[in-house]
């Protein structure tokens, strides 16, 4: 290291201008790093968002949750999976280890969750998001006007959204509470009724003209011309004005079958600040954005963006990081400010020279600019966590700058102007012991590369940072201090031969060393003592740790912020959640200490909860408006359970959790509730409250698989038609004010009763028209039987009147002969071809009643078995329309034959009737007048009735022909038939139920979690309390208890911070042998260690500060510093022992002269913490910054006394035992080399 001083000494410019351009790209470093409240960090978290609209909790956990559960679960390096499932969405979170690739599992998960969404229902959609710190808005404001918040949506989005989101930095603008509207068009089932109409029908048809129809394109000549047929509705009076149907009475517009009307959407959350009803405005960064800068731009363009809103438009700030970064890190600049001056105060009372100490203190700026230009180049941000690693460093980044100015000024102080050789002389003796000093306290810091968890990522900045610096310091302390020793430093003019060949043979003792050597002295006289003194302190300390309260990360934040929830009783709706929540209003609204608050009704799926931010007045005491507040908001009445938690709480909290799951929901809800019941008794533990879900009222249509199966409808079909008919089905969007606006369909209005549900007309299914055919058919079929028979009976009653009339004409035959003789021949004769004639008509007759049998004898077989439709066949349902046509054809064919034999029949017996009249009209003529006129009246009687029967006979025929055509007619109709729909009531059953009103699970169990906040800063002693609690309670079989939050986060942080402990002691130990050539020295320095926690823990047992993870990052710090001291010191023993010293003058001349620079650098450390420690400015880092400090205060100064005390006497003891060795190996004359051989 020696030759890096000399190349700095002979390239004197050439390191002047280095240092020079360190100064201007610090500067340009500091004013380029973007602020950030902490280090961006990405969580290996997924939260898949799952919307099933409309649907229950159950319904939602069931079908949408659980198979993406299981998804997700075969993600390699997936580690817990859990859901809450609420009306109508649900939120999965996918968790796996530090150190993935982030970017492949969320791959993994995507592509897990594309397989099983075909088993998923339709409407289901899901979105997956990562957690990063980014996602914390940067700002959240509140927008409030006298406008309605159906005008102000709209204009916030054009006017405001628009130019936030043009600021460079912002990311996004997220508006919530903004009231949007779509067009309903609600359909009147009574006129769909009566022009015989389905809602499906209606719906199809509208959303068929809701676009025009690209239809190609068109080329004239060069030009290619777009065909585009029809046009969009640009209004709601053209969506009314649409015709949707066409009747016997004409076309039927949209209007004249439904309300068509803009109705606003169901919100999902309601918007107020100060009591104004309001618009949430939430700006994110992108991820290289300065949150500072972002958020003075967004509230620098505000009071321009409320003018031009108009309509008195205010914007009020409910959240902004931008003066919690400010104040904290000009807290921790101010403190750090403070520490260097108290540091170079130090150094100016040590050294008692300017020169020296300006030459020092050079090395602080220079080396925090050299840090600065290192998080530049690393993307780091100048953050809570970088800013007090530099803060913390700026103590110890002038401790290698001490040592070596201190013993240039010791070497060369006989000098006038100390030479070239001398200062590299100076430099060589402690560079080996400052080098050594400086990597082991890099290298406690490259453990913290293996702590995994929020720990890791945010500690991890830290570490990069003081490594960077602690390393700027040992590159200024040997090259830029010496330069400015050899430009600068002064020395006492001394005689030639005045001084000593080695200057601290000839240092008289300072009033320092004086009150150090009898007590240096006495602890190498009697070891025993000291020994024993020390195992005492360790005892001690040990059994002091059970005192000790524990933390996690303490808490961070701007103390002014609070966020209260209020989660009210389940089933409420938002209209009834803001009524509720205006009682809290009014109570923030009177508190003195409150400026301001926001309040936001209903979060996804919960309409019942209602969470405030609220921002405090600069002159209220934060613990005590807060327990204020608490009190008061408790008396509120209707309040349901309020928490007051401080702003940090929505990223970062100290709540202890314990979570109860199992598989028997009511075994789970009993033990909760005992549970919580128990929790509610730890003393130090506030606002606990369960997740357990309340019972909520739930329409339940139970549907009868049997009955519905029956009708051909599957539960799927009936709820996503009782859906359509409840939310409307979208039909399509059109252009509203240059807005796109979603149309909707729908048949029932959303607030139905179960009596109006139950009353739904169900859709036509396809069995059910199918039925309605067959059945249809079955009647005509019945009816067509019916009528053969009756023409059948008729066909009988005639051949029965043939069979009389011709027994009447048989009668008058044999009574006509008798006076036949009289008769002339002609008259006989035409008589005769009368009969001829007669008997051919009747033989027409009998031949016509034969066919008319024959028709009816007709086989048209049975008809064809249903086939029910088949989409995925198409030829099936063709034969089947075939054959039951070619059926129906055969039928008709055998009513027509029969109809026309009939007529055949009919007309042969008019000819026969005919007959027997003009056989009648001879006979008369050929009787003889007496007996003529006797037997005429006799036949006239009879041939009346028989005449009568006939014509009776023929009207049924007639009547029974009609009824065959009206018979043909309807088989011809059958398929335009159409079923009658049924209601939902006919197949389920609607009635109201309790349900759940939340479902939650865990690795697929159900859970529940109980939360509570600790009340004080002991998060271990509440941890214990609330553990003796758990164990009072006893879990029926199948019920699992598991303690987590905050004490478990804390575990796993202490128990990877011990690890790298323990391998940061490894590798100190590896450099401290690499630096001595020996096992023995560096176990001396060790024992350091765990006498460095006796200061550390006692600092932290004074001020009452938990040991927390900062407080172990302290403690991993102090791995490397206290060695540093024990270094310096030990490796000017070896020097004084290589030169023939013996082992107690070594170490007595060692310690002696070590004494100001081992004091030096621990006071100049030690004062330079102090602000921090004390947290002189408030605030400021006092999460991280306060515990590190107590710590390393604390430990800096027990092991400066241990370093000046007990390592000494640990070194002559180490030497005795090496001596007496050497001398019994060597004999009586190796007592002078043993005398020479170093420790170990």
């Amino acid at each position: 290291m020696s030759r890096l001083t000399r190349l700095s000494l002979v390239n004197r410019l050439v390191v002047a201008l280095l240092s020079i351009a360190v100064v201007i790209f610090g500067v340009v470093a500091i004013t380029t790093l973007k602020q950030e409240l902490i280090p961006s960090t990405q969580a290996p978290q997924a939260f898949v968002t799952a919307t099933y609209p409309g649907s229950s909790p159950q319904i939602v956990a069931d079908e949408v949750a659980e198979p993406i559960e299981q998804a997700v679960k075969s993600v390699t390096g997936v580690t817990k999976v859990s859901s809450t499932s609420t009306t109508g969405s649900s939120n999965i979170s996918v968790e796996w280890d530090y150190g993935q690739d982030d970017d492949k599992v969320v791959a993994d998960i995507n592509n897990a969750i594309n397989s099983v969404k075909p088993t998923l229902p339709d409407e289901v959609t899901t979105n997956v998001q990562t957690g990063s710190s980014d996602d914390i808005p940067v700002l959240q404001l509140a927008v409030a006007s006298d406008l309605p918040l159906t005008k102000l949506g709209p204009l916030v989005e054009d006017r405001v959204v628009n130019k936030l989101e043009a600021v460079d930095g912002v990311r996004t603008v997220q508006v919530t509470g903004e009231d949007t509207t779509r067009v309903e068009v609600t359909l009147k089932q009574s006129q769909l009724d009566k022009y015989d109409l389905t809602a499906a029908g209606v719906t199809q048809t509208v959303q068929s003209q809701l676009s025009a129809i690209p239809a190609g394109t068109s080329y004239d000549g060069d030009s290619a011309l777009s065909v585009e047929v029809g046009s969009a509705p640009g209004s709601v009076d053209a969506v009314a004005a649409l015709p949707v149907a066409t009747t016997d009475d004409g076309a039927k517009r949209l209007d004249q079958l439904a309300t068509v009307k803009v109705s606003a959407i169901e919100r999902t959350s309601i918007s107020r600040a100060d009591g104004r009803p309001a618009l949430g405005l939430v700006v994110l960064k992108s991820s290289d954005a300065d949150s500072v800068a972002v958020s003075h731009a967004v509230n620098d363009l505000t009071p321009g963006l409320a003018r031009d809103l108009g309509n008195n438009a205010s914007f009020t700030t409910v959240f902004d990081q931008s003066p919690l970064i400010e104040e904290s890190l000009h807290d921790l600049a101010v403190e750090g400010a403070l520490g260097l001056g108290f540091a170079v105060l130090v150094i100016l009372v040590f050294l008692l020279s300017v020169r020296s100490t300006l030459i020092t203190a050079i090395s602080i700026p220079l080396s925090l600019l050299i840090a600065m230009v290192g998080l530049w180049a690393s993307d780091y941000s100048l953050n809570l966590f970088t800013l007090a690693a530099l803060t913390v460093a700026v103590g110890r980044v002038v401790d290698d700058s001490i040592v070596v100015i201190e013993n240039i000024k010791r070497r060369t102080s006989y000098a006038a102007r100390p030479s070239m050789d001398d200062i590299v002389a100076a430099v060589k003796e402690v560079a080996g012991a400052v080098t050594a000093s400086t990597l082991t306290t890099v290298a406690v810091f490259l453990p913290v590369a293996t702590v995994s968890g929020a720990t890791g990522e945010l500690f991890r900045p830290f570490a990069v940072t003081v490594a960077i610096a602690l390393g700027a310091s040992l590159f200024v302390a040997l090259t830029i201090v010496p330069l400015l020793a050899y430009w600068f430093m002064r020395g006492k003019k001394t005689a030639a031969g005045d001084h000593a060949a080695d200057p601290g043979e000839s240092e008289q003792v300072t009033r320092l060393q004086r009150g150090y050597l009898p007590a240096l002295l006495f602890s190498l006289k009697h070891p025993a003592i000291v020994l024993g003194i020390a195992v005492t302190v360790l005892v001690g300390t040990v059994a002091s740790t059970a005192l000790l309260k524990t933390d996690f990360l303490g808490s961070f934040g701007d103390d002014r912020a609070l966020l209260v929830t209020q989660t009210l009783p389940a089933g409420l709706r938002l209209d009834a959640s803001a009524k509720r929540a205006e009682a809290v209003e009014t109570a923030l609204a009177s508190n003195a200490d409150v400026k301001n608050y926001q309040a936001t009704v209903g979060q996804p799926g919960s309409p019942n909860v209602v969470q405030y931010y609220i921002t405090l007045t600069e002159t209220a005491d934060a613990d005590a408006a807060t327990a204020n507040l608490r009190s008061t908001l408790a008396e509120t009445r209707d309040g349901g359970d309020i928490v007051v938690q401080p702003g940090s709480a929505a990223y970062s909290n100290n709540d202890l959790t314990v979570t109860i799951s199992g598989d028997d929901e009511k075994a789970l809800r009993t033990s909760s509730e005992e549970l919580l019941t128990l929790v509610k008794q730890v003393p130090s533990l506030t606002d606990v409250t369960s997740n357990l879900a309340e019972q909520r009222p739930l329409l339940r249509v139970s549907i009868d698989r049997r009955k519905a199966a029956e009708l051909g409808f599957t539960q799927a079909e009936i709820g996503s038609a009782v859906s359509t008919a409840l939310q409307g089905a979208k039909a399509g969007t059109i252009t509203l004010n240059s807005d796109t606006t979603d149309v909707y369909v729908r048949t029932h209005r959303p607030d139905a009763s179960p009596k109006q549900i139950a009353a739904l007309q169900l859709p036509v299914s396809q069995l059910q028209q199918q039925q309605a055919v067959d059945k249809a058919t079955d009647a005509l079929d019945k009816r067509s039987d019916e009528l053969s028979d009756e023409g059948d009976a008729l066909s009988d009653r005639s051949d029965a009147l043939q069979d009389r009339q011709k027994d009447l004409a048989d009668r008058q035959k044999a009574a006509g002969e008798e006076q036949q003789d009289k008769a002339n021949a002609k008259a006989q004769d035409g008589k005769r071809d009368l009969l001829d004639s007669r008997d051919d008509a009747r033989s027409s007759v009998s031949k016509a009643k034969k066919a008319l049998k024959q028709a009816k004898a007709i086989d048209v077989g049975e008809p064809p078995a249903y086939v029910p439709p088949d989409p995925t066949n198409p030829a099936i349902s063709a034969a089947y329309l075939a054959a039951l046509q070619q059926y129906q054809g055969k039928v008709a064919g055998k009513q027509s034959a029969i109809a026309q034999a009939e007529a055949g029949v009919k007309q042969a017996e008019a000819g026969v009737d005919q007959l027997d009249e003009q056989v009648k009209s001879t006979n008369e003529q050929l009787s003889d007048s007496a007996k003529q006129q006797a037997q005429s009246d006799e036949f006239s009687n009879e041939g009346d009735q028989l005449s009568n029967e006939g014509d009776t006979l023929q009207e049924e025929q007639k009547k029974l022909t009609d009824e065959q055509k009206d018979l043909a007619e309807d088989q011809k109709d059958i398929q335009d038939l159409k079923a009658r729909p049924i209601t939902v009531g006919d197949i389920a059953d609607v009635k109201t139920e309790d349900a759940p009103s939340t479902v939650r699970r865990e690795d697929g169990k159900q859970a529940v979690t109980i939360t509570g906040s600790p009340s004080g800063t002991d998060l271990g002693a509440v941890n214990t309390a609330l553990q003796a609690k758990v164990a009072e309670f006893s879990p029926p079989p199948g019920v699992e208890v598991v303690q987590g939050g905050a004490t478990e986060d804390q575990a796993k942080a202490f128990s990877q911070l011990g690890l790298a402990m323990g391998l940061a002691i490894v590798l100190v130990f590896i450099i401290m042998v690499a630096t001595f050539k020996s096992l023995v020295q560096p176990l001396i320095l060790l024992v350091a260690i765990p006498f460095a926690a006796t200061g550390a823990l006692a600092g932290l047992l004074v001020t009452g500060t938990p040991l927390g993870v900062p407080a172990m990052i302290g403690l991993l710090m102090l791995i490397g510093i206290v060695v540093t001291n024990a270094i310096v010191l030990i490796d000017l023993i070896n020097t004084y022992r290589e030169r023939g010293d013996t082992p107690l003058q070594a170490i007595i001349d060692g310690a002696r002269l070590r004494l100001r620079p081992i004091i030096m650098t621990a006071a100049a450390t030690v004062f330079a913490l102090l602000p921090m420690g004390l947290g002189i400015t408030g605030q400021g880092g006092g999460f991280i910054g306060r515990p590190l400090a107590v710590v390393v205060i604390g430990g800096l100064v027990s092991s400066t006394l241990l370093t000046l005390l007990l390592v000494p006497v640990l070194y002559g003891l180490v030497a005795r035992v090496a001596g007496k060795k050497a001398r019994q190996q060597l004999g009586g004359g190796g007592a002078a080399r043993a005398q020479e051989a170093p420790a170990g």
